[in-house]
């Protein structure tokens, strides 16, 4: 199966510019320069000529170096309430540790400002539900950005699949990872804190099963029931899981996502997979191919997405600015529903058993 995922990367050295027409300019702040995708997602936000980067909450030195050095970013805050109590904020970028997502959210949500963050939504299920209700108490916006959602050829072939081009879809399987954040080069500042499940709330299961997950939620729903099993099979310097796979279990299908931070090489394969009752759509290099019974596989080209759904940060922006909560597989209930099955599938880790949803 194909590894697409080496996001500390592949995201910030994209060169693509994708710009959308604003009628109002936004002020934007970033909480955390921690995770690493947060260095494509500047690049996105400072494309947008109707957007303001007007502060940084990040305590790390050689970051804010980073920052300075690559976009030309000078002011910074030691803490998200100080960059939020002293920018007249619209919105909120939070790129930090899963664990402070909740506290982050709440605040900047009790101050009507409308936030965006980097998957998952949060270490827990507990603070994920905090977080979608103070959003909606607030009436600000909430995204939670799943990267993948912005690949044309995984949006065609699950919307092709809910379309019912292959009847009946019984399961789903997409498989995510690389050989370690450590070892494809990810900053010491992100994976200290992948690495530390009360910080990320798991390990590699954390990182990476919930792309199965929120994708198996848009396609089947929410599950019955899921089984997890996590073990640290390779990196024993990291005191979580390095190999994860998570079964999503429905009335007439199933669900796999599987998770790694051991894998050596892209392996060529289809990624994801949907296996439908007439037949089958499979995503690899960029395209789709289509299995119908009978019949010779075709390939299906993706199309574009249109241009305000190229990345999180157009679709954002044009959710805020047209006053609608993002949709799909932006659609804050999924993000809700996606942490809630990866909380299950902690607990039967722990269990050894099936746990209902």
């Amino acid at each position: 199966m194909i590894i697409p995922l080496n996001f500390c990367y592949n995201i910030a050295n994209s060169k693509k510019r994708e710009v959308i027409s604003l009628a109002k300019i936004y002020n934007v702040g970033v909480a955390g320069l921690n995770h690493d995708h947060i260095w494509g997602l500047l690049k996105s936000w400072l494309e947008q000529p109707n957007v303001r980067l007007v502060g940084v909450a990040e305590s790390h030195e050689p970051l804010r170096e980073r920052a300075r050095r690559d976009f030309g970013i000078d002011k910074f805050y030691d803490s998200y309430e100080d960059l939020i109590d002293s920018e007249k904020l619209d919105i909120i970028q939070i790129t930090c540790e899963n664990s402070k997502h909740r506290e982050i959210t709440e605040y900047a949500a009790s101050k009507g400002i409308n936030v965006i963050i980097e998957k998952p939504m949060a270490e827990s299920y507990e603070s994920a539900l905090k977080m979608f209700d103070s959003a909606r108490k607030s009436g600000v916006k909430l995204m939670i950005n799943w990267p993948t959602t912005w690949n044309p050829a995984i949006r065609k072939a699950l919307e092709m699949a809910k379309e019912g081009d292959i009847g009946r879809v019984f399961q789903f399987r997409y498989r995510a990872g690389h050989k370690g954040p450590k070892e494809i080069g990810c900053s010491i500042y992100f994976y200290s804190w992948l690495y530390d499940p009360k910080k990320n709330g798991a390990g590699a299961y954390m990182d990476f099963c919930g792309y199965g997950a929120h994708m198996a939620g848009y396609l089947l729903g929410k599950p019955l029931s899921v089984i997890a099993f996590g073990k640290n099979l390779v990196r024993d310097y990291i005191p979580a899981e390095d190999n994860a796979i998570l079964i999503m279990e429905y009335e007439k299908a199933m669900a796999i996502a599987e998770a790694t931070w051991s894998q050596i090489g892209n392996v060529p394969g289809e990624n994801p997979v949907i296996y439908g009752s007439d037949g089958t759509i499979a995503v690899t290099r960029g395209e789709i191919i289509l299995f119908l019974d009978g019949k010779e596989p075709r390939v299906i080209p993706p199309g574009e997405l249109p241009p305000y759904e190229r990345n999180a940060v157009t679709y954002f922006l044009h959710c805020v600015e047209n006053d609608m909560i993002p949709e799909g597989l932006s659609d804050p209930e999924l993000a809700l529903q996606t942490q809630k099955i990866l909380s299950a599938g902690l607990e039967s880790m722990e269990t050894k058993k099936a746990v209902s949803i």
